[in-house]
Protein backbone atom coordinates (compact mmCIF):
# COMPACT_ATOMS: atom_id res chain seq x y z
CA UNK A 1 0.00 0.00 0.00
CA UNK A 2 1.18 3.31 -0.57
CA UNK A 3 1.59 5.71 2.08
CA UNK A 4 3.35 8.67 0.49
CA UNK A 5 3.48 10.80 -3.10
CA UNK A 6 7.28 10.55 -2.71
CA UNK A 7 8.33 6.74 -3.00
CA UNK A 8 11.18 7.26 -5.44
CA UNK A 9 12.83 9.94 -3.29
CA UNK A 10 16.32 9.47 -2.49
CA UNK A 11 17.57 7.40 0.29
CA UNK A 12 18.29 9.79 3.49
CA UNK A 13 21.73 9.26 3.89
CA UNK A 14 25.00 8.09 2.03
CA UNK A 15 25.72 3.87 2.80
CA UNK A 16 28.68 4.39 4.91
CA UNK A 17 31.65 1.46 5.38
CA UNK A 18 30.88 -0.92 7.64
CA UNK A 19 33.19 0.05 10.68
CA UNK A 20 32.15 3.83 10.17
CA UNK A 21 28.17 2.51 10.09
CA UNK A 22 29.10 0.99 13.41
CA UNK A 23 30.96 3.44 15.12
CA UNK A 24 28.32 6.17 14.38
CA UNK A 25 25.28 3.40 15.90
CA UNK A 26 27.77 3.69 18.96
CA UNK A 27 27.61 6.76 19.61
CA UNK A 28 24.09 7.63 19.02
CA UNK A 29 23.40 4.83 21.42
CA UNK A 30 24.76 7.53 23.82
CA UNK A 31 22.37 9.38 23.37
CA UNK A 32 19.40 6.37 23.34
CA UNK A 33 21.22 4.65 26.70
CA UNK A 34 21.29 8.41 28.26
CA UNK A 35 17.68 9.16 27.81
CA UNK A 36 16.49 5.84 29.09
CA UNK A 37 19.05 5.81 32.35
CA UNK A 38 17.62 9.58 33.13
CA UNK A 39 14.21 7.61 33.66
CA UNK A 40 14.85 4.72 35.89
CA UNK A 41 17.68 6.75 37.98
CA UNK A 42 15.29 9.37 38.80
CA UNK A 43 12.78 6.72 39.74
CA UNK A 44 15.15 5.15 42.18
CA UNK A 45 15.85 8.38 43.80
CA UNK A 46 12.04 9.25 44.74
CA UNK A 47 12.49 8.23 48.20
CA UNK A 48 15.70 10.44 49.02
CA UNK A 49 14.04 13.29 46.87
CA UNK A 50 10.80 13.22 49.09
CA UNK A 51 12.72 12.75 52.49
CA UNK A 52 15.25 15.85 51.78
CA UNK A 53 12.75 18.34 49.61
CA UNK A 54 9.64 17.32 51.98
CA UNK A 55 7.42 17.41 49.20
CA UNK A 56 3.91 15.47 48.51
CA UNK A 57 2.99 12.47 47.04
CA UNK A 58 1.13 14.71 43.92
CA UNK A 59 4.25 16.77 43.01
CA UNK A 60 6.52 13.95 42.97
CA UNK A 61 4.96 12.20 40.44
CA UNK A 62 5.79 15.72 38.28
CA UNK A 63 9.70 15.12 39.34
CA UNK A 64 9.27 11.93 36.72
CA UNK A 65 6.53 13.22 34.48
CA UNK A 66 8.13 16.45 33.52
CA UNK A 67 10.71 14.81 31.54
CA UNK A 68 8.31 12.79 29.66
CA UNK A 69 6.04 15.93 29.19
CA UNK A 70 8.74 17.80 27.40
CA UNK A 71 9.75 14.69 25.24
CA UNK A 72 6.21 13.70 24.16
CA UNK A 73 5.21 17.33 23.35
CA UNK A 74 8.64 17.98 21.15
CA UNK A 75 9.82 14.58 19.59
CA UNK A 76 7.94 15.36 16.85
CA UNK A 77 8.91 18.70 16.16
CA UNK A 78 12.49 17.53 16.75
CA UNK A 79 12.42 14.70 14.55
CA UNK A 80 11.33 17.38 11.49
CA UNK A 81 13.82 19.79 12.50
CA UNK A 82 16.12 17.05 11.91
CA UNK A 83 15.31 16.41 9.12
CA UNK A 84 15.40 19.93 7.59
CA UNK A 85 18.66 21.22 9.49
CA UNK A 86 20.21 17.94 9.88
CA UNK A 87 19.96 14.76 12.40
CA UNK A 88 24.18 15.07 13.10
CA UNK A 89 23.25 18.62 13.92
CA UNK A 90 20.04 18.11 15.99
CA UNK A 91 21.52 15.38 17.79
CA UNK A 92 24.10 17.11 18.66
CA UNK A 93 22.08 19.93 20.10
CA UNK A 94 19.76 17.33 22.43
CA UNK A 95 22.79 16.07 23.33
CA UNK A 96 23.80 19.70 24.85
CA UNK A 97 20.39 20.63 25.89
CA UNK A 98 20.06 17.17 27.84
CA UNK A 99 23.43 18.33 29.48
CA UNK A 100 22.20 21.80 30.57
CA UNK A 101 19.12 20.24 32.16
CA UNK A 102 21.57 17.80 34.09
CA UNK A 103 23.39 20.69 35.52
CA UNK A 104 20.31 22.28 36.50
CA UNK A 105 19.02 19.34 38.54
CA UNK A 106 22.40 18.61 40.01
CA UNK A 107 22.03 21.81 41.55
CA UNK A 108 18.43 22.06 42.14
CA UNK A 109 17.45 22.64 45.95
CA UNK A 110 13.46 23.07 45.70
CA UNK A 111 10.84 20.77 43.57
CA UNK A 112 10.61 24.07 41.26
CA UNK A 113 13.76 23.85 40.36
CA UNK A 114 14.05 19.83 39.93
CA UNK A 115 11.05 19.56 37.93
CA UNK A 116 12.67 22.33 35.50
CA UNK A 117 15.69 21.02 35.02
CA UNK A 118 14.34 17.97 34.04
CA UNK A 119 11.97 19.25 31.82
CA UNK A 120 14.82 20.89 29.84
CA UNK A 121 16.34 17.84 29.95
CA UNK A 122 13.22 16.46 28.16
CA UNK A 123 14.02 18.54 25.64
CA UNK A 124 17.17 17.33 25.03
CA UNK A 125 15.79 14.02 24.97
CA UNK A 126 12.88 14.83 22.24
CA UNK A 127 15.76 15.87 19.91
CA UNK A 128 18.15 12.69 20.51
CA UNK A 129 15.27 9.85 20.48
CA UNK A 130 13.97 10.33 16.55
CA UNK A 131 17.32 11.91 15.38
CA UNK A 132 19.29 8.72 16.27
CA UNK A 133 16.45 5.80 15.13
CA UNK A 134 16.25 8.05 12.38
CA UNK A 135 20.31 8.23 11.49
CA UNK A 136 20.43 4.25 12.01
CA UNK A 137 17.31 3.54 9.43
CA UNK A 138 19.05 6.14 7.07
CA UNK A 139 23.17 4.56 7.73
CA UNK A 140 21.82 0.74 7.42
CA UNK A 141 19.78 0.50 4.24
CA UNK A 142 19.59 -3.62 3.84
CA UNK A 143 16.47 -3.89 6.02
CA UNK A 144 17.93 -6.94 7.88
CA UNK A 145 21.00 -4.91 8.81
CA UNK A 146 18.58 -2.50 9.91
CA UNK A 147 16.78 -4.99 11.78
CA UNK A 148 19.74 -5.83 13.75
CA UNK A 149 21.03 -2.20 14.23
CA UNK A 150 17.66 -1.29 15.26
CA UNK A 151 17.59 -4.32 17.99
CA UNK A 152 20.82 -2.53 19.25
CA UNK A 153 19.58 0.90 19.62
CA UNK A 154 16.46 -0.53 21.51
CA UNK A 155 19.17 -2.89 23.45
CA UNK A 156 20.48 0.72 24.46
CA UNK A 157 17.93 1.95 26.30
CA UNK A 158 17.51 -1.21 28.12
CA UNK A 159 21.05 -0.39 29.29
CA UNK A 160 20.19 2.57 30.63
CA UNK A 161 17.05 1.53 32.08
CA UNK A 162 19.27 -1.23 33.70
CA UNK A 163 22.05 0.86 34.66
CA UNK A 164 19.83 3.71 36.05
CA UNK A 165 18.91 1.85 39.47
CA UNK A 166 22.43 0.53 40.24
CA UNK A 167 24.37 3.66 39.07
CA UNK A 168 21.69 5.88 41.38
CA UNK A 169 21.78 3.02 44.46
CA UNK A 170 25.94 3.19 44.38
CA UNK A 171 25.70 7.15 44.22
CA UNK A 172 22.58 7.36 47.17
CA UNK A 173 25.36 5.25 49.37
CA UNK A 174 27.45 8.29 49.83
CA UNK A 175 26.23 11.37 48.05
CA UNK A 176 22.38 12.78 48.23
CA UNK A 177 20.27 12.67 45.34
CA UNK A 178 21.89 15.17 43.39
CA UNK A 179 24.49 13.23 42.28
CA UNK A 180 22.51 10.60 40.62
CA UNK A 181 22.47 13.08 37.36
CA UNK A 182 26.06 13.19 36.88
CA UNK A 183 25.93 9.98 35.04
CA UNK A 184 23.60 12.24 32.70
CA UNK A 185 26.74 14.78 32.39
CA UNK A 186 29.69 12.48 31.33
CA UNK A 187 27.35 10.82 28.95
CA UNK A 188 25.64 13.81 27.27
CA UNK A 189 29.50 15.27 26.84
CA UNK A 190 30.63 12.11 25.59
CA UNK A 191 28.43 12.20 22.71
CA UNK A 192 28.40 16.10 21.85
CA UNK A 193 31.97 15.45 21.65
CA UNK A 194 31.80 12.08 19.54
CA UNK A 195 28.96 13.04 17.30
CA UNK A 196 30.96 15.32 14.62
CA UNK A 197 33.54 12.46 14.37
CA UNK A 198 31.63 9.69 14.16
CA UNK A 199 28.00 10.17 12.81
CA UNK A 200 27.64 11.56 9.33
CA UNK A 201 25.13 14.68 8.32
CA UNK A 202 21.93 13.53 6.83
CA UNK A 203 18.88 15.32 5.74
CA UNK A 204 15.54 14.47 3.69
CA UNK A 205 16.22 15.72 0.60
CA UNK A 206 13.00 17.70 -0.33
CA UNK A 207 11.65 18.09 3.57
CA UNK A 208 9.89 21.44 3.83
CA UNK A 209 8.74 23.84 6.76
CA UNK A 210 5.65 22.71 8.42
CA UNK A 211 4.74 25.58 10.59
CA UNK A 212 1.20 25.54 11.49
CA UNK A 213 1.88 21.40 12.36
CA UNK A 214 4.71 22.36 14.33
CA UNK A 215 2.82 24.09 16.56
CA UNK A 216 -0.41 22.61 16.42
CA UNK A 217 1.12 19.19 17.19
CA UNK A 218 3.10 20.43 20.26
CA UNK A 219 0.39 22.09 21.47
CA UNK A 220 -2.09 18.95 21.25
CA UNK A 221 0.79 16.58 22.96
CA UNK A 222 1.74 18.92 25.46
CA UNK A 223 -2.32 19.59 26.06
CA UNK A 224 -3.05 16.22 26.31
CA UNK A 225 -0.16 14.84 28.67
CA UNK A 226 -0.53 17.51 31.10
CA UNK A 227 -4.19 16.54 31.35
CA UNK A 228 -2.92 13.28 32.10
CA UNK A 229 -0.27 13.80 34.14
CA UNK A 230 -1.76 16.51 36.41
CA UNK A 231 -5.53 14.90 36.57
CA UNK A 232 -4.61 11.80 37.85
CA UNK A 233 -3.35 13.67 41.20
CA UNK A 234 -6.09 16.03 41.15
CA UNK A 235 -9.30 14.30 39.24
CA UNK A 236 -10.36 14.49 35.77
CA UNK A 237 -13.29 16.75 36.26
CA UNK A 238 -11.28 19.91 37.64
CA UNK A 239 -11.88 22.72 35.62
CA UNK A 240 -8.08 23.40 34.49
CA UNK A 241 -8.08 19.66 33.15
CA UNK A 242 -11.36 20.10 31.22
CA UNK A 243 -9.55 23.46 29.49
CA UNK A 244 -6.70 20.89 28.94
CA UNK A 245 -8.71 18.80 26.89
CA UNK A 246 -10.33 20.68 25.31
CA UNK A 247 -7.19 22.81 24.01
CA UNK A 248 -5.97 19.20 22.77
CA UNK A 249 -9.49 18.60 20.96
CA UNK A 250 -9.76 21.90 18.84
CA UNK A 251 -5.68 21.32 18.73
CA UNK A 252 -5.97 18.07 17.24
CA UNK A 253 -9.19 19.18 14.86
CA UNK A 254 -6.66 21.65 13.53
CA UNK A 255 -4.28 19.32 13.37
CA UNK A 256 -5.71 17.04 11.15
CA UNK A 257 -7.23 19.63 9.00
CA UNK A 258 -3.20 21.05 8.63
CA UNK A 259 -1.80 18.44 7.86
CA UNK A 260 -4.20 16.76 5.58
CA UNK A 261 -3.71 19.64 3.04
CA UNK A 262 0.01 20.38 3.54
CA UNK A 263 2.49 19.27 0.39
CA UNK A 264 4.85 18.43 2.97
CA UNK A 265 3.33 17.80 6.44
CA UNK A 266 4.90 17.33 9.38
CA UNK A 267 3.28 14.44 10.55
CA UNK A 268 1.45 12.26 6.90
CA UNK A 269 -1.89 11.18 8.33
CA UNK A 270 -1.73 8.60 5.71
CA UNK A 271 0.88 6.48 7.50
CA UNK A 272 -1.93 5.60 9.60
CA UNK A 273 -4.19 3.70 6.90
CA UNK A 274 -1.94 1.14 7.52
CA UNK A 275 -3.56 -0.90 9.78
CA UNK A 276 0.04 -2.70 10.77
CA UNK A 277 1.62 0.72 10.94
CA UNK A 278 -1.50 2.10 13.35
CA UNK A 279 -1.33 -0.95 15.33
CA UNK A 280 2.66 -1.06 16.08
CA UNK A 281 2.30 3.01 17.48
CA UNK A 282 -0.29 1.45 20.04
CA UNK A 283 2.12 -1.13 20.85
CA UNK A 284 4.48 0.89 21.28
CA UNK A 285 2.97 3.08 23.34
CA UNK A 286 1.49 -0.39 26.05
CA UNK A 287 4.84 -1.77 26.04
CA UNK A 288 6.50 0.84 27.40
CA UNK A 289 3.56 1.63 29.60
CA UNK A 290 4.30 -1.40 31.04
CA UNK A 291 7.89 -1.77 31.48
CA UNK A 292 7.71 1.80 32.95
CA UNK A 293 5.01 0.55 35.36
CA UNK A 294 6.25 -2.28 36.49
CA UNK A 295 9.55 -0.71 36.97
CA UNK A 296 7.87 2.21 39.16
CA UNK A 297 5.88 -0.08 41.05
CA UNK A 298 8.58 -2.51 42.38
CA UNK A 299 10.68 0.40 43.12
CA UNK A 300 7.88 1.89 45.32
CA UNK A 301 7.02 -1.70 46.80
CA UNK A 302 10.63 -2.24 47.60
CA UNK A 303 11.09 1.17 49.04
CA UNK A 304 8.21 1.44 51.12
CA UNK A 305 7.25 -2.14 51.93
CA UNK A 306 10.47 -3.60 51.53
CA UNK A 307 12.33 -1.06 53.41
CA UNK A 308 15.40 -2.28 51.25
CA UNK A 309 18.17 0.59 50.20
CA UNK A 310 18.45 2.60 47.01
CA UNK A 311 21.67 0.41 45.65
CA UNK A 312 19.83 -2.86 47.00
CA UNK A 313 16.46 -1.85 45.32
CA UNK A 314 18.81 -1.27 42.12
CA UNK A 315 20.18 -4.56 42.08
CA UNK A 316 16.89 -6.09 42.62
CA UNK A 317 15.67 -4.93 39.41
CA UNK A 318 18.44 -6.22 37.15
CA UNK A 319 15.95 -9.33 36.96
CA UNK A 320 13.50 -7.02 34.62
CA UNK A 321 15.84 -5.16 32.81
CA UNK A 322 18.48 -7.14 32.01
CA UNK A 323 16.56 -9.80 30.94
CA UNK A 324 14.81 -7.06 28.63
CA UNK A 325 18.62 -6.16 27.60
CA UNK A 326 19.30 -10.30 26.32
CA UNK A 327 15.82 -10.74 25.32
CA UNK A 328 16.44 -7.62 22.90
CA UNK A 329 19.27 -8.66 21.48
CA UNK A 330 18.50 -12.13 20.50
CA UNK A 331 15.10 -10.94 19.52
CA UNK A 332 16.27 -8.66 16.94
CA UNK A 333 19.32 -10.40 15.66
CA UNK A 334 17.84 -13.91 15.12
CA UNK A 335 14.11 -14.55 16.31
CA UNK A 336 12.50 -11.64 14.12
CA UNK A 337 14.31 -13.19 10.82
CA UNK A 338 12.44 -16.76 12.18
CA UNK A 339 9.40 -15.87 13.11
CA UNK A 340 8.08 -12.69 12.11
CA UNK A 341 6.80 -9.40 13.99
CA UNK A 342 3.39 -10.52 14.42
CA UNK A 343 4.31 -13.79 16.84
CA UNK A 344 6.50 -12.01 18.84
CA UNK A 345 5.40 -8.67 19.79
CA UNK A 346 2.00 -10.44 20.74
CA UNK A 347 3.48 -12.84 22.73
CA UNK A 348 5.42 -10.00 24.42
CA UNK A 349 2.49 -8.19 25.53
CA UNK A 350 1.14 -11.83 26.69
CA UNK A 351 4.54 -12.32 28.48
CA UNK A 352 4.76 -8.39 30.20
CA UNK A 353 1.04 -8.96 31.25
CA UNK A 354 1.03 -12.42 32.40
CA UNK A 355 4.31 -11.09 34.48
CA UNK A 356 2.52 -7.52 35.70
CA UNK A 357 -0.09 -9.88 37.17
CA UNK A 358 2.62 -12.24 38.80
CA UNK A 359 3.64 -9.47 40.72
CA UNK A 360 -0.14 -10.17 43.07
CA UNK A 361 1.68 -12.48 44.93
CA UNK A 362 3.41 -9.64 46.90
CA UNK A 363 2.76 -9.80 50.07
CA UNK A 364 2.82 -6.98 52.67
CA UNK A 365 6.52 -8.54 54.15
CA UNK A 366 8.07 -7.20 51.43
CA UNK A 367 9.54 -11.16 50.88
CA UNK A 368 11.25 -10.71 47.35
CA UNK A 369 11.30 -13.75 46.65
CA UNK A 370 7.49 -13.17 45.25
CA UNK A 371 8.36 -9.81 43.60
CA UNK A 372 11.59 -11.44 41.16
CA UNK A 373 9.92 -13.86 39.10
CA UNK A 374 6.84 -11.47 37.69
CA UNK A 375 9.38 -9.09 36.82
CA UNK A 376 11.94 -11.64 34.84
CA UNK A 377 8.53 -12.72 33.11
CA UNK A 378 7.79 -8.93 32.53
CA UNK A 379 11.45 -8.43 31.16
CA UNK A 380 11.32 -11.18 28.76
CA UNK A 381 7.92 -10.09 27.35
CA UNK A 382 9.60 -6.40 27.17
CA UNK A 383 12.58 -7.45 25.42
CA UNK A 384 10.53 -9.68 22.55
CA UNK A 385 8.53 -6.61 21.31
CA UNK A 386 10.75 -3.51 21.56
CA UNK A 387 13.23 -4.15 18.85
CA UNK A 388 10.77 -5.90 16.27
CA UNK A 389 7.62 -3.49 16.72
CA UNK A 390 10.15 -0.30 16.39
CA UNK A 391 11.76 -2.15 13.31
CA UNK A 392 8.41 -2.37 12.20
CA UNK A 393 7.32 0.59 11.94
CA UNK A 394 10.41 2.29 10.27
CA UNK A 395 10.43 -1.02 7.68
CA UNK A 396 6.76 -0.75 6.79
CA UNK A 397 7.31 3.37 5.30
CA UNK A 398 9.28 4.70 2.20
CA UNK A 399 12.90 5.27 2.93
CA UNK A 400 11.94 8.92 2.56
CA UNK A 401 9.81 8.77 5.34
CA UNK A 402 11.65 7.08 7.85
CA UNK A 403 12.96 9.83 9.32
CA UNK A 404 9.07 10.42 9.98
CA UNK A 405 8.07 7.49 11.36
CA UNK A 406 10.97 6.97 13.60
CA UNK A 407 9.49 10.43 15.63
CA UNK A 408 6.20 9.14 15.78
CA UNK A 409 7.10 5.64 16.84
CA UNK A 410 9.20 7.37 19.64
CA UNK A 411 6.46 9.94 20.72
CA UNK A 412 4.64 6.13 20.93
CA UNK A 413 7.40 5.27 23.21
CA UNK A 414 7.70 8.33 25.59
CA UNK A 415 3.57 8.46 25.65
CA UNK A 416 3.83 5.32 27.42
CA UNK A 417 6.86 6.30 29.51
CA UNK A 418 4.36 9.50 30.49
CA UNK A 419 1.38 6.80 31.24
CA UNK A 420 3.11 4.24 33.18
CA UNK A 421 4.12 6.65 36.26
CA UNK A 422 1.19 9.22 35.90
CA UNK A 423 -1.30 6.55 35.62
CA UNK A 424 -0.10 3.48 37.41
CA UNK A 425 1.88 5.76 40.36
CA UNK A 426 -0.88 8.03 40.46
CA UNK A 427 -3.37 5.07 41.45
CA UNK A 428 -0.81 3.89 43.96
CA UNK A 429 -0.51 7.56 45.43
CA UNK A 430 -4.39 8.31 45.57
CA UNK A 431 -5.26 4.79 46.71
CA UNK A 432 -2.88 4.32 49.55
CA UNK A 433 -3.98 7.45 51.57
CA UNK A 434 -7.63 5.82 51.78
CA UNK A 435 -6.32 2.50 52.43
CA UNK A 436 -4.23 3.52 55.16
CA UNK A 437 -6.57 5.49 56.60
CA UNK A 438 -9.15 2.33 56.69
CA UNK A 439 -6.17 0.20 57.71
CA UNK A 440 -5.93 2.54 60.80
CA UNK A 441 -9.50 2.98 61.73
CA UNK A 442 -9.77 -1.16 62.01
CA UNK A 443 -6.81 -1.23 64.32
CA UNK A 444 -8.96 1.14 66.47
CA UNK A 445 -7.35 4.29 65.75
CA UNK A 446 -9.48 7.02 66.35
CA UNK A 447 -10.68 9.27 62.99
CA UNK A 448 -8.72 12.20 63.60
CA UNK A 449 -5.93 10.92 64.81
CA UNK A 450 -5.71 8.29 62.08
CA UNK A 451 -5.84 11.56 59.51
CA UNK A 452 -3.19 13.39 60.98
CA UNK A 453 -1.30 10.06 61.06
CA UNK A 454 -1.97 9.81 57.21
CA UNK A 455 -1.22 13.08 56.26
CA UNK A 456 2.05 12.42 57.88
CA UNK A 457 3.24 9.60 56.06
CA UNK A 458 1.63 10.83 52.83
CA UNK A 459 4.03 13.50 52.94
CA UNK A 460 7.47 10.83 53.50
CA UNK A 461 7.47 12.01 57.44
CA UNK A 462 6.74 8.38 58.48
CA UNK A 463 6.25 7.68 62.41
CA UNK A 464 8.63 10.12 63.61
CA UNK A 465 7.54 11.57 66.68
CA UNK A 466 4.92 8.56 67.97
CA UNK A 467 5.46 6.34 70.30
CA UNK A 468 6.64 2.73 69.74
CA UNK A 469 3.03 0.95 70.02
CA UNK A 470 1.73 3.29 67.99
CA UNK A 471 4.80 3.38 65.22
CA UNK A 472 4.20 -0.54 65.16
CA UNK A 473 0.60 0.19 64.40
CA UNK A 474 1.29 2.06 61.90
CA UNK A 475 3.81 0.56 60.32
CA UNK A 476 1.72 -2.71 59.64
CA UNK A 477 -1.30 -0.48 58.32
CA UNK A 478 0.99 1.21 56.14
CA UNK A 479 2.71 -1.46 54.34
CA UNK A 480 -0.43 -3.57 53.93
CA UNK A 481 -2.23 -0.27 52.80
CA UNK A 482 0.40 0.04 50.15
CA UNK A 483 0.46 -3.15 49.14
CA UNK A 484 -2.94 -3.47 48.70
CA UNK A 485 -2.65 0.15 46.36
CA UNK A 486 0.42 -1.73 44.25
CA UNK A 487 -1.68 -4.59 43.76
CA UNK A 488 -4.81 -2.52 42.02
CA UNK A 489 -1.87 -0.70 39.75
CA UNK A 490 -0.40 -4.23 38.53
CA UNK A 491 -4.04 -5.53 37.87
CA UNK A 492 -4.52 -2.31 35.66
CA UNK A 493 -1.32 -2.50 33.72
CA UNK A 494 -1.32 -6.54 33.16
CA UNK A 495 -5.01 -6.13 32.25
CA UNK A 496 -4.31 -3.01 29.45
CA UNK A 497 -1.26 -5.30 28.18
CA UNK A 498 -3.12 -8.46 27.65
CA UNK A 499 -6.17 -6.55 26.03
CA UNK A 500 -3.54 -4.75 24.26
CA UNK A 501 -2.17 -8.21 22.39
CA UNK A 502 -5.83 -8.97 20.31
CA UNK A 503 -5.42 -6.38 17.86
CA UNK A 504 -1.65 -6.32 17.62
CA UNK A 505 -2.36 -10.06 16.79
CA UNK A 506 -5.08 -9.25 14.00
CA UNK A 507 -3.50 -6.21 12.66
CA UNK A 508 0.66 -6.59 13.12
CA UNK A 509 1.56 -7.78 9.55
CA UNK A 510 4.49 -10.88 9.81
CA UNK A 511 6.94 -8.41 8.18
CA UNK A 512 7.58 -4.70 7.15
CA UNK A 513 6.31 -4.16 3.47
CA UNK A 514 9.93 -2.65 2.50
CA UNK A 515 11.26 -5.75 3.98
CA UNK A 516 8.93 -7.86 2.42
CA UNK A 517 9.95 -6.79 -1.09
CA UNK A 518 13.22 -6.80 -0.31
CA UNK A 519 13.15 -10.73 0.03
CA UNK A 520 11.02 -11.10 -2.63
Amino acid sequence: MTTSNRVDDPPVAVPAPDRARWLSLLVVCLGVMMAFLDVTSTITALGAIQADLEISSSTLVWITSAYSLAVVSFVMSAGTLGDLVGRRRMFSLGSAVFLAGSVLAIFANSAVLLITGQAVAGLGGAALLPTSLAIVSGTFNDPHERTAAIGIWAACSGIGLAVGPVLAGALLEHFSWHAVYLANIVIAAAALLLAPFFVAESKHPERRLDVAGLVLGTVMTASATYAIIQGGATGYAEPPIILAYVVFAVSFLAFVRVELRHPDPMLDLRLFKNTSFLAVMGVATISVFGLVGVALLSVLYMQRVGQISPLGVGVRLLPLFLAFLIVTVISARVLVHKVGYTILITGGLVLMGAGSLALLRTAPSGDYGLLWPGMLVAGVGAGLLTAPSTAAAVNSVPTSQQGMASSAVNMARQLGTVLGPSVLGTIVTSRFPQNLRDRLLDAGIPSGQADKIVDSVSHGAGGAGMPAPLVEVVTRAAHAAFTDAVHLGQIIGGVVLLVAAVPTALFVRHKGNHEASAEA
